[in-house]
């Protein structure tokens, strides 16, 4: 539909208005919010892939926190909300800069905290004024006066807290800096400082790749015990299906009327498997392509495969080594059958078993997979492979599906058959 509105959002969180689903994960994290509140602090930890939605329940909590939003229980609470976000090479000074520097704009905002907190914000300050950068201060400065700054930053802001539960400190990609930016000790060593000082009425929040938990023990080894850890699933059906009319209703506000088909919805619905950025980027592409604002499975057919479609932005932006991948029908046929098994480990004898491909054609395709780090071998058992994540089994998946189905835009009724038998 070009030249109009699109609602759906794959390269941004979705808006609070087409947020579904995660009802038991936003439960415990609620949870967390009225222990806090009550001073027996409770902390909150999502480790998993990249497309699953962890932003998005971040985005969706932090205005249930601010009080904009009701809890499930239909309770309000209102905390000083901060929001980090970390990256790749952040060392352990420049987390704790940024989570200073996400408390100092929130208190800017706060007319009755402005005065409260400067300790951390004003020791950076004058290093930076003296020409230092905060990334190198282990070999410029005192290391050991940075992070007591920050705990007595906490323990007076939560002390002067009036009209306010307490604080939310959000930190997404809590993985990235690895073990550099010390974040398990960071996250022990604050709670027990307010522990200790009668000021418990902070909660934390960390959102992170596979790997944060090892990450967070790697620096203390018992800071995961801090967190109340979740498992994000992908979406079920229904919800899929409540995404894609929370997109519609979201294009009426802005004055467009479109109307995707039952076919369409449980099409995509079929082929995303319930991965919310699949599901926004195969909605996006077929609104984008559709000219008489009726999506049908054609119009989701017909975005799949054409020049930057859908499966060619899902390969680059997530699988991009696959495109490195040595090609060939066998090769695709063996990616083809390991997932079927998600991202389980598979022996080689169930690889040849379910291809039915030759043993030597096997070999040699999994040596080549192996060799571009496209899929896994276990290093604990002899002959068996996996592929990455779950997220790209998906996407091979449905890229097989169609690929079969429709390679015109003609097939889409017979893709959509089967996708509807799968589903």
């Amino acid at each position: 539909m070009p030249g109009k509105y699109n609602p759906f959002r794959p390269d941004k969180i979705v808006p609070v208005g087409m947020f579904c689903g995660r009802i038991p994960e936003i439960r415990k994290i609620d949870h967390c919010f009225t222990q806090t509140k009550s001073g027996n602090p409770q902390h909150f930890l999502i480790e998993e892939e990249r497309g699953i939605g962890k932003s998005s329940l971040f985005f969706i909590q932090n205005y249930v926190a601010r009080g904009e939003i009701e809890t499930l229980d239909d309770q309000k609470v209102k905390f000083v909300t901060l929001s980090a976000v970390l990256e790749v090479g952040d060392d352990y000074y420049t987390v704790i800069k940024k989570i200073s520097d996400a408390l100092q704009r929130e208190l800017k905002s706060k007319e009755k905290l402005k005065d409260f907190g400067k300790k951390t914000w004003e020791f950076i300050s004058r290093i930076e004024a003296a020409g230092l950068k905060i990334r190198d201060a282990e070999s410029k400065i005192d290391g050991h006066q940075l992070l007591p700054n920050l705990l007595e930053d906490f323990e007076e802001i939560i002390n002067n807290l009036q009209n306010y539960d307490g604080i939310l400190l959000l930190i997404d990609e809590a993985d990235q800096p690895g073990p550099d930016g010390q974040l398990g000790r960071l996250c022990k060593l604050l709670t027990e400082h307010l522990t200790f000082a009668g000021s418990e009425k902070l909660c934390i929040g960390l959102a992170g790749l596979p790997g944060l938990i090892a990450t967070l023990r790697e620096s203390h080894a018992s800071s995961p015990r801090l967190f109340t850890t979740m498992d994000l699933q992908p979406l079920e059906s229904h919800e899929c299906v409540q995404v894609i009319e929370a997109g519609i209703k979201n294009a009426e506000e802005k004055g467009v009327s479109v109307e995707f088909t039952e076919d369409a919805k449980n099409f995509i619905s079929t082929v995303s498997e319930g991965y919310p950025h699949f599901l926004q980027e195969f909605s996006y592409y077929a609104y984008e392509i559709d000219t008489d604002h009726v999506i049908d499975s054609e119009d989701v057919s017909g975005s799949l495969f054409g020049e930057n479609g859908t499966f060619e932005q899902l390969g680059r932006k997530y699988f991009s080594t696959f495109y490195n991948a040595p090609y060939s029908d066998d090769y695709r046929k063996v990616l083809d059958t390991m997932s079927s098994h998600s991202d389980e480990w598979v022996d080689r004898a169930t690889i040849i078993s379910e291809s039915r491909l030759k043993d030597s054609t096997v070999d040699n395709a999994l040596r080549a997979l192996r060799g571009k780090n496209i899929i896994l071998k276990n290093e604990q058992k002899l002959g068996e492979y996996r592929l990455p994540t779950r997220s790209f089994a998906v996407w091979v998946r449905a890229r097989s599906l169609a690929e079969e189905n429709a390679t015109s835009v003609e097939d889409a009724p017979t893709l959509f058959d089967e996708a509807e038998e799968l589903s």
